[in-house]
């Protein structure tokens, strides 16, 4: 140790690596700041580091468009599997509609590469998205009709009839071959194991656009692989964003009763089979419904965000959109609006293009997360920035690059990150945020909007603040905000066609 630092908490230790490193920079904060703390949430990680992910997909009425609008945004993503696994009603296990499904729309992608590379030369390769495309092992019915045993009805623009036997976790999960007579492992199982086997500290975003029978089977192969002390430490790198719990394989993860008890699941008919102790992920995200708002709804009101109207016509990709909806986006919105500066994706509960959630609460491990009690509208609020932001990169297919509006550079107090940033200040100290470094790579006049997003914060007070459409806020720490936080957020838009957003959040401490 630095003899220099003897005597120093290991806090003051940190903060001293911090200001040797940011001098500079920390003089602007503190000529603006005076004696508050800001710093980035995680002052490791560097901007705009792809995000590690992988798709499950059943490829069913929706999928299809969730996985076009991905590929729109996929240079910011590392997509390590995309894993298409039948479900019933909509296909039988030997149905080759859902693995055909997804083959047109990457060869529709593979035709418009070109073109879409004139606006962004870091889209993936086709030959490197078929080379992680696997097939999983299906089918299991959708969770609430599991003991219903057969199906007749219309799904989006199919007359679907369906019939299956009663379905057991073991039958599906472990050794041996399934009730169909194929092995319970499937190349979409063995290549999760090989990631699993990567030496790669960050977090596996695993988007659970269907069951998860697959990854289940994948991780109970992981563990006979290499045992238990190395399956223990590779649970808390995976992070699943659950669209619903699609099919009975989630008993592994999270326990059934508990989950039907304590929660606002609706497992219809399924009952519980596993048997054994859930094991705990690094997080899981359980949308239980906030979804629907991209598919349908009862409500007369309801207005589904975009549609094939908006979308046909502006390319081979855009002409396979149907009228299907997008149940699964909320899964990688989530990850999508933390490159453009609104969230932390290690954090949930903050809100996100892809809404919030809350803590499951007791009986839970502590990193489990819901929809339930948080209303539809922390989904809903961001369509339009949304929904704006998939045109505007629809256009990337018809428009040469310079005709296409481009986000602007949100920039609070010098820092250039898209981190949230965390400021602590002392009771009645006069804080100055200034964005007047915010820039517009088309040079577009840019607009400012402050505003406190309280559902996410947990200050009770009131808490006021004026000019909140300046290019700077000056506001007061409140006297009783110890042991509270109040989130901002600044919202900085374009004034191009389609306009287009950024963020940045502070959090005040």
């Amino acid at each position: 140790m630095d003899n220099s630092k003897k005597g120093l908490s290991f806090g003051d230790q940190l903060t001293s690596k911090f200001v040797a490193k940011n001098v500079a920079y920390l003089t602007l904060l503190v000529s603006i700041c005076f004696g508050c703390q800001l710093r980035p949430s995680d002052e490791e990680s560097t901007e705009h580091e792809k995000i590690r992910t992988i798709i499950l997909s059943d490829m069913t009425h929706d999928d299809g468009n969730s996985l076009i609008r991905y590929l729109y945004y996929s240079s910011y993503f590392d997509l390590e599997a995309l894993i298409v696994t039948n479900q019933l009603p909509d296909f039988n296990f030997d149905d080759q509609g859902p693995w055909d499904k997804a083959m047109s729309i990457l060869k529709a992608y593979k035709e418009e590469l070109p073109q879409l590379r004139k606006h962004d030369p870091g889209l993936p390769d086709y030959e490197d998205l078929m080379a992680i495309t696997k097939r999983g092992r299906g089918a299991l019915p959708i969770i609430w009709l599991t003991n219903t045993l057969e199906f007749s009805d219309n799904i989006a623009d199919r007359y679907v009839t369906s019939s299956w036997d009663s379905v057991y976790f073991h039958d599906w999960i472990g050794e041996g071959m399934t009730p169909k007579g194929e092995p319970k492992d499937s190349e979409g199982s063995d290549f999760l194991v090989e990631i699993f086997e990567k030496d790669d500290k960050r977090p596996i975003f695993i988007q659970a656009w269907g069951g998860t029978i697959t990854l289940v089977q994948a991780l109970h192969r992981f563990r006979e692989k290499h045992g238990q002390e190395k399956f223990l430490q590779l649970l808390p790198k995976i992070h699943l964003f659950g669209i619903l719990f699609q099919d009975i394989t989630f008993e592994f993860f999270a326990d059934f009763v508990k989950m039907q008890e304590n929660t606002c699941a609706d497992f219809g008919t399924a009952i519980p089979t596993y048997g054994e102790e859930p094991v705990s992920l690094g997080k899981v995200l359980y949308d239980n419904g906030h979804f629907w708002h991209y598919v349908w709804s009862r409500d007369p009101d309801w207005k589904k965000p975009i549609g094939p109207a908006d979308v046909n016509g502006h390319g081979p990709m855009s002409e396979i959109y149907d009228n299907g909806g997008e149940g699964d986006s909320p899964s990688f919105f989530y990850l999508l609006s933390s490159v453009f500066g609104l969230n932390d994706p290690l954090d949930p509960t903050q809100g996100s293009w892809g809404s919030r959630f809350q803590s499951m609460g007791e009986g839970f491990p502590d990193s489990y997360f819901y929809t339930c009690g948080i209303e539809q509208t922390e989904l809903s609020r961001w369509d339009e920035a949304v929904s704006n932001n998939f045109k505007n990169r629809l256009l990337w297919s018809t428009k040469d690059r310079g005709e296409v509006n481009r986000e602007p550079k949100a920039v609070v107090n010098g820092d250039t990150t898209s981190k949230v940033l965390r400021v602590t200040g002392e009771p009645g100290e006069k804080i100055t945020f200034d964005a007047s470094a915010s820039s517009d790579p088309d040079g577009d006049t840019l607009s400012f909007r402050w505003f406190r997003y309280k559902e996410a914060d947990t200050y009770l007070g009131d808490f006021q603040m004026s000019n909140t459409t300046d290019k700077s806020l000056e506001l007061v720490i409140p006297n009783d905000l110890k042991g509270y936080n109040i989130h901002l957020i600044l919202e900085v838009s374009d004034s191009g066609t389609p306009s287009l957003l950024t963020y940045r959040r502070i959090i005040l401490e």
